[in-house]
C-alpha cells in the first residue's frame, strides 16, 4: 500500500466529512457551470472527481444504460492515479439480485461488498479483478426509470458508509439524473438539428418545399424552398391561398381546384400544374397534400409538399416527341405478350390503329412460320441476351406481310420488352431483284464473251492471216478488255454463290509454304512489264506447317492480294510476301510500297464495288469486288483477313488461318 492510499484510508476512517460539510460541498458542486457544459464528458469527469474528493473515496464511476440490458461505464475516476477511464460494460441479466435491490431501495451501502446480498454476485469477477472491498451505489433515474448508477468504491480496505455519506451520494445521484437528462436533451437537439439540415439539403437537391394552408381563412405557410420555386423574395412576399392562385397558370386553376375538392372526400390532394413566375417564365410543379378534418376549434387544413418538376416535364415531353415522331417502329411489350405502348410508325407500317395493336397478343400479328423463332428469341432475351438484327414477318391489316428487323432489350426489373424495328420489306425485295439481275446478266454474258474471247484469240494468233500492225493492236486491246469483263463476271458469280451458300469449298490439310510459293510463282509475271518483283520471306516457318483450306480458293485469295499490291506499287518496286507462325495460327501477309489507304476509305475496304475515290486509283482498273470476294472466301475457310496502312506509306494485307491440328473439319 502506498502513502497516498494509506492517507486515504486514515482520512476515511477517522476524519469522514460530517453532514454540514457534505451539504456545503454539494452546493458547491451544483453551482459549477461544468455540470451543464455542452461537453457532457467533461461534466461527468467533474462530478466523479468531486465525489471522490468529498468522500475520500478510492474510485467513483458513473454507469449508464447504452442498451436495455447493457450497463456501460461512462467515466471512472481513480483518486490515487488521478485518472479517468471508461468503456467497461456489464450485462444486466447477469446480476439480477443487484439490480433488483437498486429497483427496491435506490441505494446500496455495502461495507463488505463480497458478502453483501446485493453485491455478492460481483465477487468472482468485477470485485476481485479491481480489488474492491466496499461499495456505495445510488440509482440515476431517467425518463424511462432506471437510467444508470453512481458507484463509490473503496479498495484500500472495508469501509462503513455513514448516513450523511449515503444522503450525499443520493443527492449526487439526483444531480446526475439531471445531468443525464440534460445531456440527452443536448443529444436529441443535435440529432434534430442534423435531421433539419439533412431535410433542408434533401429539399434543395430535390427542389421540394413544404406548405400548410388554412382552408377557412386562406392563410398559407411556406418553407424557404417554396419561395425559391415560385421565384419570390421571402422578405417582400407574404403567401396566402388567394395570392397562390394568382401564380397558378390560368389554364390550370380549375385543375388545382378540382384536386382540392376531391381531397375533401378522399383526404389526398395530388396534382401536376404550371405556375407563372414574376419574371413571366413558367415552371411545372407537383403538389401532394393530406386533408386534415377540423377537430374542435382547429380548422381544416391542407398540409403537403410541392416539387419543381420542370426539368422532368421537359425531358418527358422530348421523349414523348421522339417516341411519336420516330420513323422507326418503337414499342413496349409486357410479359403477357401484349403491347403496352406503340408509336405512330408501328400503325403506319402495319395499317392497324394503336387500339388494335394493344388489344391482342403481338403473336396474333406474326406469320405462323415465324412464331417458333420469335418464341426462341424472346426466351433468350429473358436469359439476358440483347436482340439485334432478328427478323420476322408481321401481317398487314390488308392481308400481306411486312418484314421487320428488330433490336430489343428486356428490363429485368419489370420484365418489359423495349424494342425498335425497321421495315425492311422493300429492301429485301430490291436485294432479291438485284441478285436475280446480277445472276441473269452474268450467265447471259458469259456464253457470248467466251465465243468473242475465243475468236479474238484465234485471229490474233495469225491463223486467218497476217494482220496489219494497227489491227493487231486493236485486237489486243479488245482481247484485254474482254478478259477484264470475264474476270468481273466470274467475281460476280463467285460472290453470289458464296452469299447463297452454293459455292463448293473442299477443305483439306495443305502445306502453307507450298501454297504460298505456288501463288507467288503464278502471279510473278503480272508486274514484269513494270519491273515489279515478288519477294517471299519465310520467317522461320516450318515447312511442315499445315492449314485446312481449299487450295483453289486459297490461290484465288492470294491472287487478289498480290495483284492489288502489284497494281498500286510504283515501277521497279518490290512486293514482300511473308509467312509467320503466331502461336496456334499462321499469318500470310502481302506488303506493298504504294500510296496506302486513306482513313476515310478504311471502313469500306472490304465492301463490294468499293474503290478509293481518286483518279489515280481509277486508272489502275479493277472491279472493286476482289477484296470483298477474298474476305468471304477466307472466312468460308475458317480464316480471317485484315490490313494495316498509313496513307502515303504503303499497305499490308494479311490472312490468318488456324494451324491444322489433325482434327477433321467439315467442308464449307
Amino acid at each position: 500500500m502506498d502513502s497516498t492510499s494509506a492517507a486515504m484510508q486514515t482520512s476515511a476512517a477517522s476524519a469522514a466529512r460530517q453532514g454540514p460539510q457534505l451539504l456545503a460541498l454539494q452546493a458547491k458542486i451544483l453551482a459549477s457551470p461544468l455540470l451543464f457544459s455542452s461537453d457532457t464528458r467533461q461534466a461527468w469527469q467533474f462530478l466523479t472527481k468531486q465525489i471522490s474528493k468529498a468522500l475520500y473515496a478510492d474510485r467513483v464511476s458513473v454507469w449508464l444504460f447504452s442498451q436495455s440490458d447493457v450497463l456501460q461505464c461512462i467515466d471512472l475516476y481513480q483518486y490515487h492515479l488521478n485518472s479517468h477511464s471508461c468503456g467497461v460494460c456489464l450485462q444486466r441479466s447477469h446480476y439480477p439480485k443487484y439490480f433488483s435491490a437498486l429497483q427496491q431501495h435506490a441505494l446500496i451501502a455495502a461495507s463488505d461488498a463480497a458478502s453483501h446480498p446485493a453485491t455478492a454476485e460481483f465477487k468472482d469477477g468485477y470485485l476481485q479483478g479491481a480489488g474492491i472491498h466496499s461499495m456505495l451505489d445510488a440509482v440515476i433515474q431517467s425518463e424511462q426509470g432506471l437510467g444508470g448508477v453512481i458507484c463509490v468504491e473503496q479498495v484500500s480496505g472495508q469501509r462503513s458508509w455513514s448516513v450523511d455519506e449515503q444522503h450525499f451520494i443520493a443527492a449526487m445521484a439526483s444531480m446526475a439524473s439531471t445531468v443525464h437528462t440534460f445531456s440527452r436533451h443536448l443529444q436529441l437537439q443535435h440529432e434534430y438539428q442534423l435531421v433539419l439540415e439533412r431535410q433542408d439539403m434533401a429539399s434543395r437537391n430535390a427542389r421540394i418545399g413544404f406548405w400548410e394552408a388554412n382552408v377557412s381563412n386562406g392563410e398559407l405557410w411556406w418553407s424557404p424552398m417554396v419561395y425559391d420555386i415560385f421565384g419570390v423574395d421571402p422578405a417582400q412576399f407574404s403567401p396566402s391561398v388567394g395570392v397562390f392562385y394568382q401564380l397558378v397558370h390560368p389554364d390550370d386553376i380549375v385543375l388545382v381546384q378540382q384536386s382540392e375538392t376531391r381531397a375533401m372526400q378522399s383526404g389526398e390532394h395530388n396534382v401536376v400544374h404550371r405556375i407563372v413566375l414574376p419574371d413571366g417564365s413558367m415552371r411545372w410543379v407537383h403538389e401532394v397534400a393530406k386533408w386534415t378534418t377540423p377537430q374542435g376549434s382547429e380548422p381544416a387544413r391542407l398540409i403537403g409538399s410541392v416539387q419543381d418538376i420542370t426539368q422532368q416535364q421537359q425531358t418527358s415531353g422530348e421523349l414523348q416527341q421522339f417516341f411519336l415522331l420516330s420513323r422507326d417502329i418503337l414499342c413496349i411489350a409486357n410479359q403477357q405478350s401484349y403491347f403496352e405502348r406503340v408509336n405512330t410508325a408501328f400503325s403506319r407500317v402495319t395499317g392497324y390503329s394503336e387500339a388494335e395493336l394493344l388489344s391482342r397478343p403481338f403473336t396474333d400479328f406474326i406469320h405462323p412460320d415465324d412464331l417458333i423463332s420469335t418464341d426462341v428469341e424472346v426466351a433468350e432475351q429473358q436469359q439476358g441476351r440483347v436482340t439485334s438484327g432478328f427478323c420476322n414477318r408481321y401481317r398487314h391489316k390488308d392481308g400481306h406481310y411486312v418484314t421487320l428487323q428488330w433490336s430489343s432489350v428486356l428490363d429485368p426489373v419489370t420484365g418489359k420488352l423495349y424494342a425498335s424495328a425497321q421495315d425492311i420489306t422493300e429492301r429485301l425485295q430490291l436485294e432479291r431483284i438485284k441478285n436475280e439481275f446480277v445472276s441473269t446478266v452474268s450467265h447471259e454474258l458469259r456464253t457470248p464473251l467466251t465465243s468473242i474471247n475465243g475468236a479474238l484469240a484465234l485471229v490474233s494468233s495469225g491463223c486467218v492471216g497476217e494482220l496489219p500492225t494497227a489491227a493487231a493492236e486493236l485486237l489486243q486491246l479488245a482481247n484485254s478488255n474482254c478478259q477484264r469483263l470475264t474476270s468481273l463476271i466470274n467475281d460476280l458469280l463467285d460472290i453470289e454463290k458464296l452469299s447463297a451458300g452454293m459455292m463448293q469449298i473442299v477443305l483439306q490439310p495443305q502445306a502453307v509454304l507450298t501454297l504460298v510459293q505456288q501463288s507467288v510463282a503464278d502471279n510473278s509475271q503480272y508486274g514484269r512489264d513494270r519491273n515489279i518483283q515478288l519477294q517471299l520471306q519465310n520467317t522461320a516457318c516450318d515447312e511442315q506447317l499445315l492449314i485446312n483450306v481449299d487450295s483453289l480458293r486459297f490461290a484465288q485469295v492470294m491472287a487478289n492480294l498480290l495483284s492489288n499490291a502489284i497494281k498500286f506499287s510504283p515501277d521497279a518496286a518490290t512486293v514482300v510476301v511473308k509467312i509467320e507462325q503466331q502461336q496456334q495460327q499462321v499469318r500470310i501477309s502481302v506488303t506493298d510500297t504504294g500510296p496506302g489507304i486513306a482513313d476515310a476509305f478504311k471502313d469500306a475496304i472490304f465492301q463490294r464495288f468499293s474503290q478509293a475515290d481518286s483518279s489515280d486509283t481509277r486508272q489502275k482498273g479493277g472491279t472493286g469486288l476482289g477484296l470483298a470476294l477474298s474476305k468471304q472466301l477466307t472466312e468460308s475457310m475458317h480464316g480471317s483477313i485484315g490490313f494495316s496502312s498509313t496513307f502515303g506509306a504503303g499497305a499490308c494485307f494479311y490472312v490468318d488461318f488456324p494451324l491444322w491440328s489433325g482434327k477433321a473439319v467439315a467442308d464449307a
